[in-house]
């Protein structure tokens, strides 16, 4: 069976360079039942292993090196073995250990000539604890099809069997066939579809014609345009070597905090960001007078359908002002005219833009062109709502989920963030050779909520005062 790469999954594919491994990843981290008599770790790759791959993780492209356009095809040598692989931490198995592991396993390219995803369970992690390391590459996968899967082979019991990732997302178990759709409804979904593609030329125009207004200043919304971003210490051509920080916080102090400012989870994610970058820039006396930008992925995840399916907007982060009030307002203004701007056109209209988008900087990448114009954006900073439950793989229960994603040439820093019960994950991924001290930037991502929250007691003591 075959099945053809959208034209976003084609973009990223054609991202991809020896510099810029297209991967992403999550990194789980699970408790070990408690009393367990055995090796946990290596009983539970005993189960895994003996599970056949399903779509799409039996499926690789159709062609690699020659100039026609791949599609997915079933890999009639598929060897679980080369995917599915055991290590172990030395003793006494430290999270920072953990951390350069994933750093190196993110750092390598996945073999085109064979699926694209790999799955590493890591045993030896201090506390009674084991880690997997699971990538994929981009063209396959985004951060929602990322939760979808996490759902698919993780259980809200730990008494049920284990399903291993691979086994097969379940969207793709079932799909109807084209033999049981009538003609009438064939004829139907035809002119659906010549309906739907006029009205996303249209509205592919409208975004197009959007941000010219902006640029020339004619517009009031305050989103940036893309390519306006200042450059920074962050916008410089990388090497492929990656490094990998991590933060958690709690999900309900976030919410608590952030209804006090007025302001929405994704508003305080971009504020705690930018307030972290503003400090580490400061730090190193290159911080730019004008406000860098964040390029933010936004789902657009249609029912029924494969791939990548997000689009991009543009944030200010306004690191450029001093007072974190005024900071996080100036983020929050921004963002509403984004989501506002992205209401008025359909989710087709919104991927295509974004296919043209990574089209662009692919062709910057692949032609080495990114110091030669503005940066799209500085850095990308996303945010996926994940699972609310607590979730368990066979027996072991599930206590983090870090996520770890894409750098581009140009753009050294990429900032990912999932929820998991009552803990905001965020997983900084830097090029190791330009920001070899990221566990800075995730470390100060706990001064900046505490400057949130000495800005809020601030306003409460000036109202009071008023009062």
């Amino acid at each position: 069976m075959s099945n053809k790469l959208s034209a976003l999954d084609l973009a990223f594919l054609s991202l991809e360079k020896q510099t810029t491994p297209v991967n992403v990843a999550s990194l789980a981290i699970f408790e070990i039942p408690k009393g367990y008599k055995g090796n946990f770790p290596r009983d539970l790759m005993d189960k895994l292993e003996v599970q056949p791959a399903g779509p799409p993780f039996n499926q690789k492209l159709s062609h690699v090196s020659s100039a026609k356009l791949p599609s997915w095809v079933t890999d009639e040598h598929f060897d679980i073995h080369y995917h599915v692989r055991h290590s172990a931490l030395p003793k006494p198995g430290k999270m920072a250990d953990l951390l350069e592991l994933a750093s190196r396993l993110h750092s390598r390219l996945l073999d085109r000539e064979r699926p694209l995803w790999e799955f590493h369970l890591i045993e030896g992690l201090e506390g009674n604890k084991f880690a997997l390391y699971m990538k994929m590459h981009h063209a396959a996968i985004d951060g929602m099809g990322g939760i979808e899967l996490m759902e698919d082979c993780f259980s809200l019991s730990g008494q049920d069997e284990v399903r291993a990732p691979w086994a097969g997302l379940k969207k793709y178990l079932h799909p109807r066939s084209q033999n049981s759709i009538s003609l009438g409804e064939k004829t139907a979904n035809l002119a659906a579809q010549v309906k739907d593609r006029a009205s996303m030329v249209q509205d592919l125009s409208k975004m197009f014609w959007g941000q010219g207004l902006k640029a020339t200043g004619i517009s009031k919304n305050t989103s940036p345009v893309p390519f306006t971003a200042p450059k920074s210490i962050f916008n410089v051509p990388i090497t492929g070597a990656r490094r990998f920080a991590v933060k958690s916080l709690s999900l309900s102090e976030l919410k608590t905090v952030g209804k006090q400012a007025n302001a929405t989870v994704n508003d305080m994610v971009l504020a705690l960001c930018s307030g972290a970058l503003r400090k580490y820039m400061q730090e190193r006396g290159a911080l730019p007078k004008k406000s860098l930008i964040a390029s933010v992925p936004v789902s657009v995840r249609q029912m029924n359908r494969t791939g990548n399916q997000i689009t991009y907007v543009t944030a200010n982060l306004a690191t450029d002002e001093s007072d974190t009030m005024t900071r996080l307002a100036k983020i929050g203004a921004s963002t509403k005219d984004a989501k506002e701007e992205l209401g008025e056109v359909s989710a087709d209209a919104a991927t295509s833009f974004a296919v043209i988008a990574q089209g662009l900087v692919a062709v910057m990448n692949q032609l080495n062109m990114t110091n030669l114009l503005p940066p799209v954006a500085n850095v990308t900073i996303s945010n996926v709502p994940g699972p609310r439950q607590p979730l368990y793989f066979g027996q072991a229960k599930l206590q983090a989920t870090y996520p770890l994603s894409v750098l581009i040439d140009g753009q050294s820093l990429n900032i990912t963030v999932v929820s998991y019960c009552d803990d905001i994950d965020f997983g900084l991924m830097a090029c190791r050779d330009t920001i070899p001290d990221i566990e800075k930037i995730a470390d100060y991502i706990d001064a900046a909520m505490d400057g949130i929250k000495g800005g809020i007691y601030l306003q409460e003591l000036m109202q009071n005062k008023d009062n």
